[in-house]
């Protein structure tokens, strides 16, 4: 994978801080219509090889703040700065699109193409790629999101779940060294949801940066870090099992509890001596333990 502080604008390459902190929000405020905005005074720094998590209600400001990722909405107040770069720098604008790639809710607004090898081909060939580079990139995107083989199949006789891959493919056939994935699950059903978390944990486990957006407490328990906005702001800001937790807090903000969390919570109200769980294995492991000790 590319080191896009290696080909950063020169002003903004060569520091260790740069090469460290990919996403770095400082007192940023961003308004559609002038007057209203969607976060201000926001501060939040993302590290390099880092799987965070975004979650919020409605309004909150996540899909807004993804978009400044990707250099897609600037900033109206403070600096975003990605790579070292500020995405308010047009010189820095196509460096930042071509590493800082974005997969939506619906993949149908991400796929262009009817041949599955010709959509992921799409992004790296106006990048400019040469053949067999641009095979290469193809072949191997695929193989990461497990459609390696599907490269003449029919895009649009795929399942939801395989059109998410397929747009993925193509994020990743461009390269990019942070993946954020905007409400990427929430068409899928449950067993498309899980085929594409595992492609998820994978890439993070490679080294990939990744941001996602997500209602799924399942899926926030999968990441490193989970930041809940509320209003624009940083409310809870930590590793899952410090923030999934706080179900006072989370119901508060119209958030779900995970389930492991709820029913470790009535657990406990009923004297049984159980962790606050997060996730149904770890509830899993508290329960059979508790029980060999009878």
């Amino acid at each position: 994978m590319t080191n896009p502080i290696d080909t950063a604008p020169a002003e903004d390459a060569g520091t260790a801080e740069v090469d460290d902190l990919f996403i770095d929000a400082a007192d940023a405020g961003f308004t559609y219509d002038g007057e209203h905005f969607v976060f201000r005074h926001l501060n939040l720094t993302v590290p390099r090889g880092q799987f965070v998590c975004l979650l919020g209600g409605n309004g909150s400001g996540k899909s807004t703040l993804a978009k400044h990722i990707n250099a897609l909405l600037t900033p109206d107040e403070g600096a975003v700065r990605v790579f070292g770069c500020d995405t308010r720098d047009p010189e820095s604008t196509y460096f930042i699109r071509s590493n800082a790639g974005l997969v939506f809710q619906n993949p149908d607004d991400q796929i262009v193409a009817s041949l599955i090898e010709n959509d992921v081909a799409f992004g790296p060939e106006n990048l400019g790629i040469p053949n067999p580079e641009l095979r290469e990139r193809v072949t191997r995107a695929l193989k990461e999101v497990g459609l390696q083989g599907f490269e003449e199949h029919e895009t649009n006789a795929l399942s939801g779940g395989q059109k998410q891959r397929v747009a993925i493919a193509g994020v990743l056939a461009m390269d990019p060294a942070i993946l954020v994935l905007d409400e990427a699950t929430a068409m899928l059903d449950p067993r498309g949801r899980a085929g594409l978390m595992r492609v998820v944990r994978a890439l993070h486990a490679a080294g990939m940066t990744v941001v996602m957006i997500t209602h799924y407490m399942e899926e926030a328990a999968s990441a490193e870090r989970v930041v809940v906005l509320d209003g624009g702001e940083v409310r809870l800001d930590g590793t899952p099992q410090e923030v999934l937790i706080q179900a006072h807090t989370l119901r508060a903000l119209s958030l779900e509890v995970p389930f492991a969390c709820r029913l470790s919570l009535e657990l406990q109200a009923r004297g049984v001596p159980v962790a606050t769980c997060i996730t149904d294995d770890a509830l899993k492991e508290e329960l059979c333990a508790l029980r060999s000790k009878q």
